[in-house]
C-alpha cells in the first residue's frame, strides 16, 4: 500500500477541508445543505483521488480529476463569496490553497507523463 499522507498535496488539500468544515458550519441554512455539503463533499473527492493517484501505476487520469475538483471548488467559493457567505479574507486564503493544490497537481502529472514515456521508451522490444 503506498504511502500518501506524506505528500504535500495531501497535507494541504487536508488542512483545506480543515478549515472549510469549521466555516461552512456557519453558513446560512439555505446554504448550508446545499452549497457547504457539495464544498465538503469536492474536498473529500479530491482527498480520495490523491490516494488513488498515489496507488495507481497510472496516475494521470486521477490527477486530471484532482485538478477537475479543485476548479470545481473555486466556483463554489466564488459563489459563496458573491453571496457573502464567506467573508474576502476567506475567499482569498481559499483561492490561494486551491491555486496550491492545483499547482502540486499539474507538477504530479507532469512528472507521471514523463516517467510513462521513459517506461514505454525502456520496454523491451519484442
Amino acid at each position: 500500500m503506498a504511502q500518501y499522507t506524506h505528500l504535500q498535496l495531501y497535507r494541504t488539500s487536508y488542512n483545506l477541508l480543515l478549515e472549510v468544515m469549521h466555516v461552512t458550519k456557519n453558513f446560512p441554512r439555505e446554504f448550508k445543505y446545499s452549497l457547504g455539503e457539495k464544498i465538503q463533499n469536492a474536498i473529500v473527492e479530491l482527498l480520495i483521488c490523491i490516494y488513488k493517484a498515489n496507488s495507481a501505476r497510472d496516475r494521470a487520469g486521477f490527477i486530471l480529476q484532482i485538478i477537475e475538483y479543485a476548479q470545481f471548488l473555486g466556483v463554489y467559493f466564488r459563489i459563496s463569496f458573491d453571496l457573502k457567505i464567506i467573508t474576502e479574507i476567506k475567499y482569498t486564503h481559499f483561492t490561494q490553497e486551491l491555486a496550491s493544490v492545483s499547482k502540486q497537481a499539474q507538477g504530479w502529472l507532469q512528472a507521471s507523463l514523463k516517467s510513462a514515456a521513459d517506461d514505454s521508451q525502456n520496454a523491451p522490444q519484442i
